[in-house]
């Protein structure tokens, strides 16, 4: 699937700028957040992974996209561990004991 396909199946509005005709942003369409998307994965790459196969080199992309997509979520973390976990977070006042005070 192309990324044009995708984002209409996904119903994501796909635009596009061309950078030889001196064209950066044309309103709220710019590359900022794939080349943000790509450098940081690179950067993952050769800090965390130091190499990878192409044969398990999807299954990177999927654990990267995942983890930037939920970038901005504070309860990302959680919610993870909790699905691992299988089952309901405790609170942080009832492990620590502090809910008695």
């Amino acid at each position: 699937m192309t990324s044009t396909q995708a984002s209409s199946h996904y119903h994501f509005n796909h635009g596009t700028v061309d950078h030889k005709k001196g064209e950066h942003v044309i309103g709220t369409i710019h590359t900022n957040t794939i080349e943000g998307f790509w450098s940081l994965f690179e950067r993952q790459l050769a800090g965390q992974h130091h190499w990878v196969s192409i044969k398990h080199l999807q299954r990177y992309l999927d654990e990267f996209s995942y983890r930037f997509n939920r970038r901005n979520d504070e309860g990302a973390f959680t919610e993870t561990v909790r699905r691992l976990a299988g089952f309901k977070p405790i609170p942080f006042a009832r492990l620590t004991g502090a809910e008695n005070f």
